[in-house]
């Protein structure tokens, strides 16, 4: 029998209240279409507000909670930072360089983990609202799927409780679109190629696995490249001037086996397999597969054009990295859960069932994994009978890994489907 702890109860709480919401919102949406298109505005602030500040001010500021996750890590982070200190040198950091310096910029007005929470939450609104700009002009319900995306569990936990900054990656692939379309093929190249440098430096290294598929579906590769190499090259000397190899301690990383992939899946079924490789090798498959996969799929759509194929190319490099990666965890699905909303899920109830479900699982299953399992690595299907907690985390392990193959094969038949929908609105610079 599980006893759940109170936050775990709640957190599972939230999680079906939003699911449900989520389906309800869904439903009415004939009726509710209309009055949220009669106030436009208001209804995006309204969202955000009601779905991400108000949650804020309950939990931080009236329960008076202290902030748990990754908050409390990149506010640890951030005080050194803050005080001089160099990353990767002088603290651990498993993010791009950037990163931190730009986490300390909001403890000048308030030196408070909570302070993290609101930027992260004030990131999120405008990603939100420049995805809405770009897709509105093809996509009839943008504002239904605008106030769906604010509903779902996932984005909801990821940055209210945890804070999390994967977002970002959407983001800087909003500004590679949103490149004027007068550029020259060479110009939006090269240009393009800059701004994934800098959001290279800026969130995680893990974005090659995007950057490679990348130049297999832009026209003028080489200034790609350029654009990549221009701020890559003295980055890297620069770092590597100052800290040596320290600067490598991100890739470290990936030592951590999460979930839900195949990997953790399988492993009670094949575990005999997999204890003779080790994880890093696992991982290296892992990104082989996903950066291998994805090249060959951007090669295949490269007539599409950049601005056509790339949000859709998005889902699918970070669907197969969830699914290939032992070291992917769950609330990975965050980093293209926007652009699913807005891209990629059609408006069916089948689709947003699945989604809704998926998201609650992602909610539910790590507090399974972390706080009852104790981050048990299951090597064989006789463990899964020792504890009954054991079964219903890997039970939920490939409910996931189901929904996510799901995503991944929804992506790739959306993806010729997009360009027939969108070339006329967005013309694309190759």
């Amino acid at each position: 029998m599980i006893s759940l702890d109170t936050t775990s109860l709640l957190k599972t709480i939230i999680g079906l209240a939003l699911a449900g919401l989520v389906m309800l919102v869904w439903a009415g949406q004939r009726r509710l279409l209309p009055v949220f298109e009669a106030n436009e505005r208001a209804t995006r602030w309204l969202a955000f507000v009601a779905f991400r500040l108000v949650p804020f001010a309950i939990i931080y500021l009236l329960l008076d909670q202290d902030p748990r996750s990754d908050v409390q890590f990149f506010y640890e982070r951030a005080v050194p930072a803050m005080q001089g200190g160099l990353v990767y040198r002088d603290f651990l950091s498993y993010h791009a360089p950037l990163f931190t310096y730009l986490t300390v910029l909001p403890l000048f007005i308030w030196n408070n983990a909570r302070v993290l929470i609101l930027m992260m939450a004030l990131i999120e609104f405008v990603i939100a609202n420049a995805t809405f700009r770009f897709v509105r002009p093809t996509l009839p319900d943008a504002l239904l799927r605008y106030v769906l995306y604010y509903l779902l569990p996932l984005p909801f936990v990821a940055m209210v409780l945890s804070s999390e900054e994967d977002i970002w990656m959407w983001g800087f692939g909003l500004l590679t679109v949103a490149l004027p379309a007068r550029l020259s093929n060479r110009q939006f190249a090269f240009l393009t190629g800059l701004i994934w440098g800098v959001g290279m430096l800026t969130i995680k290294f893990m974005l090659i696995v995007l950057l490679i598929p990348l130049f297999f579906l832009i026209q003028e590769r080489f200034y790609y490249l350029l654009g990549l190499l221009v701020v890559g090259i003295p980055s890297v000397l620069i770092l590597y001037g100052i800290m040596g190899d320290a600067f490598l301690m991100p890739i470290q990383h990936t030592s951590n086996a999460m979930a839900p992939n195949l990997v953790s899946v399988l492993r009670p079924v094949l575990g005999s397999v997999f204890g003779q490789v080790s994880l890093t090798s696992l991982n290296w498959v892992g990104l082989i597969g996903t950066i291998g996969g994805a090249s060959w799929v951007a090669w295949q759509h490269r007539g599409l054009g950049y601005r056509q194929a790339f949000p859709v190319l998005f889902c699918f490099v970070f669907g197969l990295f969830m699914v290939l990666l032992p070291s992917a965890p769950g609330y990975y699905l965050f980093t293209q859960a926007m652009a699913l909303v807005f891209v990629v899920l059609g408006n069916t109830r089948t689709h947003w069932l699945r989604f809704a479900v998926l998201n609650l699982l992602l909610v539910v299953q790590p507090i399974l994994m972390i706080v009852y399992a104790n981050n048990t690595q299951y090597t064989s299907l006789s463990m899964l009978t020792q504890n009954p907690v054991y079964a219903l985390d890997w039970g939920i392990q490939v409910v996931e890994l189901a929904g996510l193959i799901w995503l991944v094969i929804l992506t790739f038949k959306v993806m010729p489907v997009s360009n027939r929908h969108s070339q006329q609105a967005n013309p694309p610079n190759e």
